[in-house]
């Protein structure tokens, strides 16, 4: 009997037909799972989007390989690493070999034991968690700056190959400097944490906000037009001025600065343009007063 795990781990079950589900879902409940179904791709998406999903096992002979392929792609997008599992009955070398250029976990070959499975899985969620600390800041538990930098250059991917809408937000804390020299490094850390927690609770799980360096956040805002991360921006710089940091730091209101940069702008395609313009955006937002959003022209 295996041992149980002391942290539940949510699995998807995408595209597995009602035996094969049966099967599976008996096989790994007796182990700290949580699990999840869904057949059609775009739900699944959603899901994972919406859930804490750590690994998704993807039935590829339900789809076209087209199909699945993509899927697992954009899966490898929202979590972050390759995560999912795919089951298939197609042995081709040239078929396996694909797969793996796209970055899937792992592939079962039908039919195969229920120890394959979890092990499979079992490796999965070791990888996650290695991965997570090297990609996560120690502080905030936000993305780090290698981690926000690879992101991007997979998102502008997307908005080049989809022409989807891409928009970059750069976060600077005001006065920052001032907080810890009155109220001392350890009140600027929890500073930092609380901040973290009141920008995560106003985007969305598609959106990956990271910690970008000292004082300084950035957000990637997916399917974003201008208009509508301009709203986003100052959605979040009323809701930052207006917490209550009272535990923390007496009679002291935080304010941030703000720029935004968008992938459609001429001269915005690229990682470090995209980031560069937010920048420049961000310093006149300082430059004019600071407390407020400004758009790169």
């Amino acid at each position: 009997m295996r041992k149980k795990k002391s942290v539940s781990h949510h699995i998807l079950l995408v595209g597995l037909k009602t035996t094969l589900s049966k099967v599976v879902q008996n096989g790994l409940q007796e182990d700290d799972f949580i699990l999840h179904e869904e057949f059609d791709l775009t739900k699944a998406l959603k899901a994972i989007a919406r859930l804490d999903i750590s690994l998704v096992v993807l039935d590829q002979d339900t789809y076209i390989t087209e199909e699945s392929l993509e899927f697992s792609k954009r899966c490898t997008s929202v979590i972050s690493h390759p995560s999912v599992i795919l089951l298939t009955e197609n042995t081709s070398i040239d078929h396996l070999r694909l797969l793996f250029q796209h970055k899937v976990h792992d592939c079962l070959i039908k039919p195969f034991k229920m120890s394959e499975l979890f092990d499979s899985i079992k490796r999965g969620l070791e990888y996650r968690q290695t991965h997570i600390y090297g990609v996560k800041d120690a502080l905030t538990g936000l993305y780090n700056r290698y981690a926000f930098k690879e992101i991007l250059r997979q998102e502008i991917e997307r908005a080049q190959r989809y022409d989807r809408h891409l928009s970059l937000l750069m976060i600077d804390i005001d006065h920052f400097k001032r907080v810890n020299d009155m109220f001392g490094h350890l009140i600027g850390d929890h500073i930092l944490e609380e901040l973290s927690r009141v920008i995560q609770s106003a985007f969305r799980k598609t959106d990956t906000i990271a910690r970008f360096g000292g004082e300084e956040f950035s957000i990637i805002l997916p399917e974003t037009t201008v208009g509508h991360a301009t709203l986003l921006a100052e959605r979040i710089r009323k809701k930052i001025e207006g917490h209550d940091y009272s535990r923390f730091i007496k009679k002291e209101r935080l304010t941030v600065s703000i720029g935004i940069s968008n992938y459609h702008t001429p001269g915005r395609k690229s990682d470090i343009t995209l980031i560069h313009s937010a920048d420049q955006a961000l310093y006149t937002a300082k430059k004019e007063g600071r407390n407020k959003v400004v758009l790169s022209r």
